[in-house]
């Protein structure tokens, strides 16, 4: 894939787009599971560590 000016990527019309196959859009959506696997995990990741972080064992007195 060329690199494209700002210029010319503000001039696309839907014309300049193509359908995609359906081996493409399988790729494609495999892609996109992927990310919000990643995006899931993350998540999960970082919910846990506020979690550690906020959980100060308590004294009895």
């Amino acid at each position: 894939m060329r690199n494209m000016s700002d210029n010319e990527i503000m001039e696309l019309t839907t014309d300049d787009f193509r359908e995609l196959t359906p081996q493409e859009a399988q790729q494609d959506n495999f892609r996109r599971m992927f990310q919000l696997l990643g995006l899931i995990y993350a998540n999960q990741v970082e919910i846990k560590q506020m979690l550690v972080a906020n959980n100060h064992p308590t004294t009895l007195v």
